[in-house]
């Protein structure tokens, strides 16, 4: 298999992508998440999870203004 650029990002993806599966995986405990005047309990792992996507929507929304 031939490393171009884009089988560069599959696999930086993927790597990161199964840390995140990992990371989330091993944090279940429940916590509190203050924003504002809001405080919700929800477990870690959603609280990441949710983090994660709002991160990626983020950044395709800044390479897509490229």
């Amino acid at each position: 298999m031939k490393l171009t650029k884009q089988n560069t990002r599959i696999i930086l993806g993927s790597v990161l992508l199964t840390l995140l599966i990992v990371l989330i995986s091993q944090n279940s405990k429940e916590v509190t998440l203050s924003f504002i005047a809001l405080h919700i309990q929800l477990p870690l792992f959603l609280i990441i999870a949710i983090s994660a996507v709002a991160g990626f929507g983020i950044g395709r929304l800044l390479r897509m203004r490229r």
